[in-house]
């Protein structure tokens, strides 16, 4: 759902006749389906069962999936996206907290490596293999006012930034995103049994920096393959099968290296592994400023590799610093947390990149005006390079 479908953007603007903005609200508003719904579903996943949850979440997905290429007018892709994110929540919140209950604290760096090199051979065996029974959950186990809150806060910003070349509009959205989520934080510190409990998550300082340290860094993922991919089709003249190949470097290196960081992170401090795979990705973003209208296409499969070593790195390590700094009964809601600063990073890293297209590019064509397409990319990745940058400082500092 990312590659796949930044790939199939360029083709999807000219059958559909939509511009530069249509396009970036097909990859954000799945990115803010799942960071709204994430923290409701990891209260349900603890409150209820996580296996069925989690299976339910990708029997949902696969046929919403399946109702979105079916679709033929961008209005219903883009309903249709926001259904994809929220049944994705309902996979990310169980999943992890799934491998937490089943694996000791100190063995769970290499099973976190092994889920994510393994999550494209072991669809099929999961419904066989994990048993599951759904229980009801109890009275006002979710507490809907905040999830509803936090879902139009969201939109809000999503909406926003998708229309800040309007004018005030644009800018309204933003601000409304923003001050409800200010309310969101604000009400659950008054709730008995809210979804994100801000006193705790102030007072345990290695999950609140695990957190911190995954949103900054994950402003790079959505960007850069939603970047690269328009970059590939309408400023190099690739093809659509050509740039998902390189595309799929990343990802590829990502799965292969994922499961030898998580037994380094069994053996050696996890925030050591976390932090190099920080720094491996700020190289990747700088790498990306440097691609011009003749670059090859090496260099772009270069910057993708690069990027895909360093999220290997980071990504198993800092999901076993955050499930072994909550006790087991948490599981699902720390699995939660994980998961939306992950989605929230991939939000705010294409809210950068759909705010700056809406406001170089607008409603025209992707392909209209590369140069300035160009721009606008050089532009997006300085500033992912400096957030990276500051979840670098971050994580050195969490070494200390």
């Amino acid at each position: 759902m990312i590659s796949g479908v930044a790939v199939a953007l360029p083709a999807m603007g000219a059958d559909l006749a939509a511009g530069a903005i249509a396009l970036s609200l097909v990859e954000t508003l799945f990115l803010a389906a799942a960071v709204a719904l994430l923290l409701p579903a990891g209260r349900l996943s603890d409150a209820a069962d996580k296996a069925a949850l989690y299976k339910g979440g990708m029997a949902a997905f696969a046929l919403v999936s399946i109702a979105t290429g079916l679709a033929s007018s961008m209005g219903a892709i883009l309903a249709m996206r926001f259904v994809q994110g929220a049944c994705s929540a309902a996979v990310q919140a169980a999943g992890p907290a799934i491998i937490a209950d089943a694996v000791p604290p100190e063995r769970r760096g290499r099973a976190y490596g092994i889920t994510i090199g393994a999550v494209l051979a072991l669809l099929a065996p999961i419904h066989f293999m994990l048993p599951a029974r759904w229980r009801r959950p109890a009275a006002r186990a979710v507490h809907l006012p905040s999830s509803v809150l936090v879902i139009v806060a969201m939109l809000a910003l999503v909406g926003g930034a998708a229309t800040v070349r309007e004018g005030a509009l644009g800018y309204a959205g933003v601000t409304l995103g923003v001050a409800l989520l200010l309310a969101f934080v604000h009400a659950q510190r008054r709730l008995e049994r809210p979804l994100l409990n801000v006193p705790v998550l102030a007072q345990n300082h290695v999950l609140r920096n695990a957190l911190v340290v995954q949103w900054l860094l994950y402003c790079n993922a959505f960007g850069t393959v939603f970047l690269l991919s328009l970059y590939m089709q309408t400023v190099l003249g690739r093809t659509p099968e050509t740039a998902g190949g390189v595309l799929a470097i990343g990802t590829l290196l990502m799965a292969a290296i994922a499961p030898l960081a998580g037994i380094l992170a069994d053996r050696a401090r996890p925030a050591l592994i976390a932090a190099s795979g920080v720094g491996v990705v700020l190289v990747a973003a700088l790498g990306a400023t440097t691609l011009g209208a003749g670059a090859p296409l090496l260099a772009v499969g270069l910057v993708l590799a690069v990027q895909g070593v360093g999220f290997a790195f980071f990504s198993s390590p800092n999901m076993t610093m955050v499930m072994n700094a909550v006790p087991p009964e948490r599981t699902g809601i720390a699995a939660a947390l994980s998961a939306s600063a992950r989605s929230l990073g991939m939000v705010s890293g294409m809210l950068i990149v759909g705010a700056l297209v809406s406001i170089n590019l607008g409603h025209e064509p992707i392909g209209a005006d590369p140069a300035r397409f160009i721009a606008t990319m050089h532009t997006s990745f300085w500033i992912l390079a400096a957030v990276t940058g500051a979840a670098l400082a971050l994580s050195l500092l969490r070494i200390r």
